[in-house]
Order: structure tokens, then C-alpha cells, then sequence
């Protein structure tokens, strides 16, 4: 996509000003993604979700600076693998983003990253192409996805070689060395207690959570920064009175009314949002009106948030919210309406709306999911074509959630363990098939997994506050 400004004429035909083309963005940022993709941190939870947060922003930014579109996003935060650094060892850092100059930001995201813009500085600000070309953005992304393929295809076949082939020998070998690693951060764990403890008792705080991806001494830091910014400013900390504070990925009231603080954040940023709360708690009473309108206009569908949704505030699903309400509101006033295939009451049904740069599906449990920027043309033929589909998940998954319920609790008793979690990704009938299994294995694995604290996601590992991970389809 070109924004161009016309700024002359001649034989050579019109001479513009423009931004980067999408397939010249894919080729620049090409070595930045190979760093960062949340692919390449499969065995690290907490710098997995930071670059898969901070790639959503960054894509929305480019999308709206490529549309003429003004955004403000919070500095970006990416976790860097680096070939001179060992195993499980990254570069932080923090990137400022502003004004709408796709180019800057290219170039921007390349020096924070110690990469060349070599590729960038090449390119020419000023054109005679008057149109963007569909196939080559096709032909640059296939390009890079391919290549992405062959390096994930690889690194596959090294790890096949690792791979544990029995999870009973795997579990046999790493309960213990779990188990000393959880007594050996008890110290931390007691004195996060402490900390949160002492903030709910001297200034009224309701409850302090944080996120599982966090490794625990991270959790520490940022309660004893919280701390000593309560202590210095002790007055504003009354609008956190009857609240919940949550440590997480962005900083913002969110769509429960818990108050999240950005553990990467500055504490400054922390302060920010403390003292002017109220404003975003008025965006918070405007969400059931937004989500009524949309429910009405799409036929009383049910508006949804999913569980493990990326995390936004409460004036960000506002606007997200609104933005979807006006591109109905145009399909209507056009005089467009639903096929005739569609009932006239979607009321079983669930949808969620996501920030702009989210996906166009149905989830594994049967909810549409809709970016808010999705034309409403688009949103109206994508449900019409998946009714089925939401149908059978939908129903596929209220009798999952109750067997999957019960496994969970049969699992944990009959195992002992002290805790049973799952990552975002692993669906009920996943977790399903792996409690089931798990089952089958209780006279080999009962006394070793006893007093463990058990993870379900895709990988193999035993994390540094002695959290046993395994895949769900473990051999």
C-alpha cells in the first residue's frame, strides 16, 4: 500500500512522496522478525508473550501509518535472541514509537536491534509508481514465510533428535531437581506474600495478582518498586482503595476494572495511570452500552470477551467497540442486510471483538473472533459461512468444560500435586486427551509427581521456580 502526496508532473508521469510498500516493510524487517518471533521462545513463557504483544502493536502501528492513520501506542518492549549469548539468555529492549512515518519506524525498530538499515536507506523517498502491486506484497510474504519454514523446519529436527520419547523416564529424572527448585525460591515466594499483603492492608487494595509467565523474582521487583511509589506518593494511592492490581503486560484499567501495571514499565507510567484512574473507570460504565448497540445491530448475537484475549483497556475496547458499531451502521445504510440463510436471532451465538490487528475466526470453543477493523461486508459473509461450524465447537465445548473440570480435579488429587495449570493455547479437549493419559500413568509416575506443581503446554521443562512443564501429546 502506497500513502502518497502528488508533488509534480512531467514526461515521466506523476512523482510522489510515499511510505514504504508492504512487501518493502516484510524484506527490511525480515532479520528484526527472525530475532523476536514468539516461535523461537517456545521454552520461555514470559519473553514468548512480551514479542507476541509488542509484534500485535507494531503491526497495528504500520497498518494505520500505511493508511494515513494517526496511533499511539506505548513503547514496545522485545526479547532478542542473540548468537553470542547462551542458551536462555536475551536482549532487552524498549522501543518509543511515535508520529506516522512508516520509514522512521522501520528504521526506528532496525537500530533499537543493532540491525543494518542498509536495505531501508537504499530505498528512494520519492517514486513514479502510482500503484501498489497486490503480487508482489504476495510474492515478498510468501518469500519470507518460506525461509521462516526451512529455519522452524530445522531447528524441528534437532529438537526430534533431543526429543523425550517417554515421559515417564522425563519426570523419574527432573521431579526432584523441580521440587528443590521450588524450596529454593520459598524465601521469594514468602516475601511476594509479604509485599502484597502490605499493600492491600495499608492502602486499601483489594487483592495483587500478577501472571503466571512472570518468573517469580520479577514479580518481587516490581511489588517493591509498587511499593516504594505507594510510600512517595502515599495521597494518590487512595484511588486504588477497594481495587485489584494486576501485574502484567500492558498498563491500563482493564475490561474487568482490575488495574494493570506493565511490569517493563517505568514507574512513572505507573504513577500516571494511578492518578487519573477515574477517567478510564468512565470508559469502563460505557462498555455494556457499546456492547448492547452491537448485539442489537447483529441480530442479538452475544458479546463475549475470551478468557486469554489480548489485553487491552477499557478505552481501547471503547474505540474498538465503536469502530465496529459505524462500519455496521454504513453496511446497513446502504441498504446491505444479512443472506437469507442467516436466522433471524444469532442470540446462541458469541463473538468477541479484538484490536485492529487481530484475526477473522472461529475459535476452538465456537466464538467468531472479529478484529474491530474487519469491513463490515467481510464480518456479515464470514459468519454467515461458519454458523455450522460455531455450532458444533460451541456445543462440543459445553460438554468439554465439565469433563475437562473433573479430570482436572481427579488429576490433581490422585497425583498430590500442589498445583495444575494450562497454557492459553491448550484447548478443553486437548487437556482432555492429556489428563485421560495422564491417568493411565498414575502407578509409574504417583509418588514422583506428589508435592509438584504440574504445566501443560507443548514443551518439556522445568522452570527456575521448579514448575514441571509438559506437552499435552506427550509420548
Amino acid at each position: 500500500m502506497y500513502s502518497a502526496t502528488k508533488i509534480r508532473t512531467g514526461r515521466l508521469g506523476v512523482v510522489l512522496c510515499r511510505h514504504l510498500s508492504s512487501a518493502e516493510i516484510s524484506t527490511a524487517l525480515r532479520p528484526f522478525y527472525f530475532s523476536v518471533h514468539p516461535d523461537l521462545f517456545g521454552k520461555y513463557p514470559e519473553q514468548r508473550k512480551t514479542n507476541e504483544n509488542s509484534l500485535q502493536q507494531l503491526s497495528a502501528l504500520i497498518e494505520a501509518q500505511q493508511s494515513s492513520r494517526t496511533m499511539s501506542i506505548p513503547a514496545l518492549s522485545f526479547y532478542l535472541r542473540k548468537k553470542d549469548m547462551p542458551e536462555g539468555h536475551f536482549k532487552l529492549v524498549k522501543i518509543k514509537l511515535n508520529g506516522n512515518n512508516v520509514r522512521e519506524t522501520v528504521v526506528k525498530v532496525l537500530s533499537a536491534c543493532d540491525i543494518s538499515t542498509g536495505y531501508v536507506d537504499k530505498i528512494p523517498t520519492n517514486t513514479i509508481k502510482t500503484e501498489f502491486s497486490k503480487q508482489d506484497f504476495a510474492k515478498a510474504y510468501q518469500e519470507y514465510n518460506d525461509e521462516f519454514e526451512k529455519v522452524s523446519h530445522m531447528k524441528r529436527k534437532v529438537e526430534e533428535k533431543k526429543a523425550i520419547n517417554n515421559i515417564v523416564n522425563w519426570i523419574h529424572e527432573n521431579s526432584e531437581l523441580a521440587k528443590e527448585k521450588y524450596e529454593s525460591t520459598k524465601a521469594t515466594r514468602d516475601h511476594v506474600h509479604s509485599l502484597t499483603e502490605d499493600l492491600c492492608k495499608s492502602y486499601g487494595i483489594k487483592e495483587v495478582k500478577y501472571d503466571s509467565g512472570w518468573n517469580i523474582s520479577h514479580i518481587r521487583g516490581a511489588l517493591q518498586s509498587l511499593v516504594s511509589l505507594a510510600s512517595q506518593h502515599s495521597k494518590d494511592m487512595i484511588n486504588l482503595k477497594g481495587r485489584t492490581i494486576a501485574l502484567g503486560q500492558f498498563t491500563g484499567v482493564s475490561l474487568d476494572g482490575d488495574v494493570f501495571l506493565n511490569i517493563i514499565d517505568v514507574r512513572n507510567e505507573w504513577l500516571s495511570l494511578i492518578k487519573k484512574v477515574s477517567q478510564q473507570d468512565g470508559a469502563l460504565s460505557q462498555i455494556p452500552n457499546y456492547e448492547k448497540a452491537l448485539s442489537t445491530i447483529l441480530r442479538d448475537i452475544h458479546i463475549c470477551r475470551r478468557k486469554f484475549m489480548p489485553k487491552v483497556s477499557a478505552i481501547q475496547y471503547c474505540n474498538h467497540l465503536r469502530q465496529l458499531i459505524t462500519s455496521i451502521g454504513d453496511f446497513y445504510g446502504q441498504g446491505k442486510k444479512f443472506p437469507s440463510s442467516v436466522p433471524d436471532s444469532l442470540s446462541k451465538y458469541e463473538i468477541v471483538v479484538e484490536p485492529e490487528a487481530g484475526p477473522l475466526m472461529v475459535s476452538p470453543t465456537g466464538q467468531f473472533i472479529t478484529p474491530s477493523s474487519c469491513p463490515a461486508d467481510e464480518l456479515v459473509t464470514f459468519i454467515a459461512n461458519h454458523l455450522d461450524e460455531a455450532t458444533l465447537l460451541l456445543t462440543e465445548y459445553s460438554i468439554n468444560k465439565h469433563v475437562e473440570k473433573a479430570l482436572y480435579i481427579e488429576v490433581k488429587e490422585r497425583y498430590g500435586l500442589l498445583e495444575l495449570h494450562k497454557d492459553d493455547s491448550i484447548t478443553p479437549a486437548l487437556m482432555i486427551m492429556c489428563c485421560q493419559r495422564l491417568l493411565t500413568r498414575i502407578d509409574k509416575l504417583n509418588t514422583k509427581l506428589r508435592g509438584n506443581i504440574l504445566y501443560v503446554t507443548h514443551y518439556y521443562s522445568v522452570l527456575s521456580e521448579g514448575v514441571l512443564c509438559i506437552p499435552w501429546d506427550f509420548k
